[in-house]
């Protein structure tokens, strides 16, 4: 399925849909089915909003890497770029590529437990302060 053009709120091809769904519309889409040989309009819908100020200090909303990094010392890794299949299992580890520094960043823990401590570059401490060796 392919979209042929996205819309917003307010566009030509909206009019009855804003007057339909009102300030929860965030978009109209249309599409076209190649299996089926379809065209199909589908819209983005708002169906809950609520303030983010009131769940800053509720860990839970904060990403993932934010809560990782503070809880476990972190580690640079050496990964080669043809090294694909161990990019995906570091990334689904919770590991995130730093492109400024051109390595991945994984808890020091996670990467024990994934026997990848030959390829530490540098340890990250809490903040993203390097300690040690430089790169």
């Amino acid at each position: 399925m392919r979209t042929m053009r996205t819309l917003k709120p307010g566009q030509k091809g909206t009019k009855k849909l804003v007057a339909r769904f009102g300030p929860s519309l965030l978009r109209v889409r249309y599409r076209y089915d190649d299996d089926r040989r379809e065209h199909l309009k589908t819209v983005e819908l708002v169906v809950q909003r609520h303030s983010r100020d009131r769940k800053l200090d509720c860990p839970e909303s904060r990403p993932l890497e934010r809560r990782a990094r503070g809880s476990t010392p972190q580690v640079a890794l050496r990964i080669g770029w043809r090294e694909r299949d161990l990019q995906k299992r570091v990334k689904s580890a919770g590991g995130r590529w730093d492109p400024a520094r051109r390595v991945w960043l994984l808890g020091r823990d996670v990467a024990e437990r994934m026997d990848l401590m030959a390829r530490v570059v540098v340890e990250v401490a809490r903040y993203g302060n390097r300690v040690g060796a430089g790169f």
